[in-house]
């Protein structure tokens, strides 16, 4: 009696312990408010939000490791995380074979904006420097840089890259709209022009490496419910 008795606890704290393991994501270290803030204890930002109503929906925990950005590609390779929730298959760069595509999350609209007026054509500002995100891929603009017909000027961080533009190291950047709100919001006496130049709009999505516990249908599932019943747009609403 007490062998099955033991048998079945065993059974039971080792269930509870594989529901228990948490699936693995990364956030880029570089990433600066309000998509991440670095330099708070707790987990805080869009993207730290969302994941932790993603993991609600879920209802399985999410582990979040914060890794430079260049080594988030080494941790999928290696089997260390199980999925990435800020990319998009153009920024990935590949179509590995390794993790599939979720449903949209939401809307980047990359636009490009002035400190001394706005900005009507990519053609207008030819031969200019425009500040853009050390390791950031643009790809709509990316044939305007091969060919110099516009000038790429690397900053750490979007943060870093608007604070660049405000103190006229030059006279255009090139961010997006939902972290151009949110410094705005924070610095109401700017000069940097509201209305930017839309050069693309990305629907970002997650990938899901094949092989994780993590499966894509669940997710696509909490991405679909945390859209309808607003709760992605009460998150992106707190930062603006």
């Amino acid at each position: 009696m007490f062998k099955v008795c033991s048998t079945a606890i065993l059974t039971f704290l080792i269930g509870m312990s594989a529901k228990a393991a948490p699936i693995k994501t990364a956030i880029g270290e570089n990433m600066s408010p309000p998509w991440y803030f670095a330099d708070k204890k707790n987990e805080d930002g869009i993207i730290p939000d969302y994941l932790h109503a993603i993991e609600k929906k879920l209802n399985q925990k999410i582990e979040i490791l914060i890794l430079p950005k260049f080594r988030i590609r080494e941790y999928y390779e290696k089997d260390l995380i199980d999925f990435n929730c800020y990319t998009t298959p153009t920024w990935a760069g590949t179509s590995s074979e390794k993790f599939q595509w979720s449903h949209a999350l939401f809307v980047v609209n990359n636009m490009i904006v002035s400190n001394t007026g706005p900005v009507k054509s990519l053609k207008a500002i030819e031969g200019a420097r425009v500040g853009t995100v050390l390791r950031y891929n643009y790809p709509t603009v990316q044939s305007k840089f091969d060919s110099k017909e516009l000038i790429r000027d690397d900053a750490t961080n979007e943060e870093a890259n608007l604070l660049k533009l405000e103190s006229d190291r030059y006279q255009y950047a090139l961010v997006d709209n939902h972290h151009l709100a949110y410094y705005l919001r924070n610095h109401p006496k700017s000069k940097i022009n509201r209305a930017g130049f839309v050069v693309e709009e990305i629907a970002v999505r997650c990938w899901v490496r094949k092989g994780s516990e993590l499966k894509l249908k669940d997710l696509n599932k909490a991405i679909d419910q945390i859209k309808s019943d607003g709760t992605l747009d009460k998150i992106f609403q707190k930062y603006r």
